[in-house]
């Protein structure tokens, strides 16, 4: 693929998955993809903002110092425009992350709040690729992928050396995307994003190339996504056409065969795929505000919502959104079987708790108002919370667009507690019921919540609507919700969402509702 058709492809490839519904910053010139030119009305700094014109760089390189929180903390990288992506934290604590404007590796100390930033010398000036993947092998050295150049680097942390390896072209018209990279034991596997089909290599493999192993995708779909493998060594992953369909695959490694299960036809792009402790994959759909779980033993799934999107997130300056949506992206489970997932357009890190059905969703705290409709707002917009990594309590992430990584700390006490009376109800046709919706302060509250609902169907199957919307909670507070049904809905069990958002925290209860 030549240089020209990968611009193509990283602009599409943005277009979809980054760019909120309204934003024109990025369909206006923006590129991830290489430059060969200076660009024009360029102040050359010698930092990587140099590859962004000056009426540019607010919009990809930042807009603002780190913020804080009372559960994030921010930190801004010392280099410039950086634009930081893939994210992992290593045996000792320390954060390394990728820098998708100047193929750098990048470091974070703790106990010293002190970055380092490993200068790869085979990086071209003016170069960018989006670097999705990045894992530890059991020798201590780090993986890296390289979608733009169609490589895998590998660094030394003990001598601070590249080596880089070339990854397997597709015949594709579209070419390779190296994306993913998982590291399970000795082995590794990288999606490749756009050229149908999973590679793997062995980390302690020595030579000039890195052996890997291609497993077609099954199918003519367009996109693989990435994978995870259960307990039998075998790589569950999604392969699709973006709004269009597609199927969720097992691969045996042991006997190469494989086995498809069609996704509902409400997921159009199934990116994050993880696995819980009992088997059951879930599935994250950036093209809407759900996430699916799948279980293999009744071969079933079941669609979960986020919370509708804070309006800081997008801003509807406009009024054009009439329906703005979340965008889940990747997810991974804690060490408590809890569920954490980048709402990337909602500017939001959530946690489902399948235990209590319980969800809280985290607000990032830095804004960036070009990628959303923000007009003349102040405190709107998304600072592109593209990747993130679970260390026991702490949630680490980058913000690809802020030039920051952040912490999030979820031992912090919540604001609110939410229960609701029913965790089940049944409901006929024409009929509604009224649920009680519980919330209590567990700190003193400075201004009123706001009662938020949500719905993984909509209003001709059936609807949820809050005796009111604004709740001052001094003491504990009961909020009823009527939950209605359409005389025509069709008959099953639907999921629907209650909860009460304060200030940057949303805390939310599920509620099944079963049409008879």
């Amino acid at each position: 693929m030549n240089k020209n058709t990968k611009k193509i492809l990283a602009l599409a490839f943005m277009a979809i998955f980054i760019v909120s519904t309204v934003s024109v910053a990025f369909l206006g010139g923006g590129r991830v993809a290489t430059q060969t030119q200076k660009p024009t009305d360029t102040t050359i700094t010698g930092t990587p903002a140099d590859n962004y014109p000056d009426a540019k760089r607010a919009t990809f390189c930042e807009t603002g110092p780190a913020q804080s929180t009372k559960y994030i903390t921010e930190f801004k990288i010392p280099t410039a425009c950086t634009q930081p992506l893939a994210i992992m934290a290593d045996s000792t604590g320390a954060v390394w992350f990728t820098e998708s404007n100047t193929g750098n590796l990048g470091k974070f100390d703790l106990t010293t709040k002190s970055f380092q930033e490993f200068t790869n010398a085979q990086w071209q000036k003016g170069e960018k690729s989006m670097m999705w993947g990045l894992g530890t092998a059991q020798d201590g050295n780090i993986w890296i992928t390289d979608s733009q150049h169609n490589l895998v680097w590998k660094f030394n942390p003990v001598d601070k050396s590249y080596q880089r390896f070339a990854f397997p072209k597709s015949d594709t018209s579209e070419g390779s995307f190296p994306q993913m990279l998982l590291i399970d034991g000795k082995n590794a596997y990288i999606n490749d994003f756009t050229g149908r089909k999973i590679g793997v290599f062995t980390t302690d493999h020595i030579g000039p190339d890195l052996g890997m192993t291609s497993i077609p995708s099954p199918g003519n779909y367009n996109f693989t996504s990435s994978m995870v493998t259960d307990s039998a060594g075998k790589i569950w992953y999604t392969i699709w056409i973006y709004q269009q369909g597609g199927s969720l695959v097992s691969y045996d490694q042991k006997t190469g065969n494989f086995t498809q299960y069609s996704l509902p036809q409400d997921i159009q792009a199934p990116n994050g795929i993880t696995i819980d402790t009992s088997g059951k994959l879930w599935i994250m759909d950036t093209a809407s505000s759900y996430f699916f779980d799948f279980d293999p033993a009744s071969k079933k799934f079941t669609k979960h919502t986020t919370s509708p999107p804070p309006i800081s997130s997008y801003g509807n300056a406009s009024g054009l959104i009439k329906t703005p949506i979340s965008r889940p992206y990747w997810n991974h489970f804690d060490d408590k079987g809890r569920l954490w997932f980048n709402e990337q357009v909602a500017n939001s890190l959530g946690v489902y708790d399948p235990a209590s059905q319980s969800l809280v969703e985290y607000v990032i705290p830095s804004k960036n108002p070009n990628w959303s409709d923000c007009g003349v707002g102040q405190d709107c917009g998304v600072a592109q919370l593209l990747d993130f990594t679970v260390d026991h309590n702490k949630v680490w992430f980058t913000e690809w667009v802020e030039n920051n990584i952040g912490v999030l700390d979820s031992s912090v006490a919540l604001p609110i507690s939410v229960t609701s009376s029913d965790d089940s109800i049944i409901v006929h046709h024409g009929q509604n019921v009224t649920v009680s919706l519980d919330i209590s302060p567990q700190e003193q509250l400075s201004e009123p919540v706001s009662i938020i609902t949500s719905n993984i169907v909509g209003p001709q199957t059936l609807t949820i609507k809050p005796q009111q919307t604004l709740v001052t909670v001094g003491t504990p507070q009961t909020v009823k919700v009527t939950i209605s049904v359409d005389n025509f809905a069709m008959p099953g069990t639907y999921q629907v969402l209650a909860g009460a958002r304060y200030q940057d925290v949303t805390v939310s209860k599920y509620i099944n509702v079963t049409i008879e």
